[in-house]
C-alpha cells in the first residue's frame, strides 16, 4: 500500500503586523499492494489495487505571531477551519480521508539557544481539532471525533544554507472506537469505523533544509512510526517547497 499527499497552499501576510492568512488543498493518491488484507467488513471502493486521486479537503485560517523577544523567541496563535471539497470514500483499506468539517486551535513556539548556542534552536506546536460528530445514527454521532496534534524538535543551523533537524509527532484522539472492543459495537458503527476510530501513533524522525536563497526553502524529511493503536504501523518520508512571492 502507498499513500501520496500533496498539499499546496498559499500564506499571506496582511498589512496588520503578525497576522497572516493561510490556506491549503490536500490532494491525495492512493493505491493498494500485493500484501494488503481484504478490508472489513466490506471492500472499499478504492482497494481494487489501481491508483486513484482525489482531492479532499480545504483548510484556511489565520496566524498571528507575536513580535519575536529580542530576536530569540518566537510565538505565534492560529485557528484554522476545513471543509471536504466534495463526496469522497471514506471506507477501505485505502480511504483518503475522513469527510468531517473541523477546526482547529494552535500555538507554536520556536527558540534559538542565543548566546550559548546560537545556531541550535527548538520548535514545538499543539494544535487542538474539533470535528463534527459522524450523524449516520445516534450510535455514531454518540462518538466523540476531537483529537490533539502534538509536534516539536531540535534544529541547527549549519554553513552552506543548511539546516538539519529532528523532530516526533503525536496524535492523540480523545474518544473513538477501540477495534479491541469490537464485540461491543453497533453495525452502524462497524460499517463507519475508518471515520470512527480511537486512533493514536507517534511518529519520530529528521528533516534537512536548504535555503536556495532568501525566497526559496526545499525540505526533505522522514518520521518513522514509533507506536500507535487502531492505525496502521506507516513511515512517512516528504518532500516540500516554499517560495516568497514578495
Amino acid at each position: 500500500m502507498f499513500i501520496h499527499i500533496w498539499t499546496p497552499g498559499i500564506d499571506y501576510a496582511t498589512p496588520v503586523n503578525g497576522l497572516q492568512v493561510e490556506t491549503e488543498l490536500s490532494l491525495v493518491a492512493v493505491k493498494t499492494g500485493k500484501n494488503d488484507f481484504t478490508h472489513q467488513p466490506t471492500p472499499g471502493p478504492y482497494d481494487d489495487g489501481e491508483l486513484h486521486f482525489t482531492p479532499t479537503d480545504l483548510k484556511a485560517g489565520l496566524r498571528y505571531q507575536i513580535k519575536p523577544i529580542e530576536r530569540q523567541l518566537g510565538l505565534s496563535f492560529s485557528v484554522h477551519g476545513s471543509v471536504p471539497t466534495h463526496d469522497y470514500p471514506t471506507n477501505g483499506f485505502v480511504a483518503p480521508g475522513h469527510h468531517l468539517k473541523a477546526l482547529y486551535l494552535g500555538t507554536a513556539i520556536a527558540r534559538t539557544f542565543d548566546p550559548v548556542l546560537p545556531d541550535l534552536f527548538f520548535h514545538a506546536e499543539y494544535t487542538y481539532v474539533l470535528r463534527e460528530r459522524l450523524d449516520i445514527d445516534e450510535s455514531t454521532k454518540d462518538v466523540p471525533r476531537n483529537y490533539s496534534d502534538i509536534s516539536g524538535g531540535l534544529g541547527y543551523f549549519l554553513p552552506a544554507n543548511f539546516t538539519i533537524g529532528a523532530g516526533v509527532f503525536a496524535h492523540i484522539s480523545h474518544g473513538g472506537l477501540d477495534m479491541d472492543n469490537i464485540n461491543f459495537i453497533t453495525e452502524s458503527q462497524l460499517q463507519h469505523h475508518d471515520q470512527l476510530l480511537d486512533e493514536d501513533f507517534i511518529l519520530a524522525g529528521g528533516d534537512l533544509t536548504y535555503s536556495v536563497n532568501d525566497d526559496i526553502d526545499l525540505t526533505a524529511m522522514f518520521r518513522l512510526f514509533v507506536d500507535g493503536s487502531n492505525t496502521r504501523n506507516a513511515n512517512l518520508y516528504g518532500l516540500s517547497a516554499s517560495y516568497r512571492v514578495f
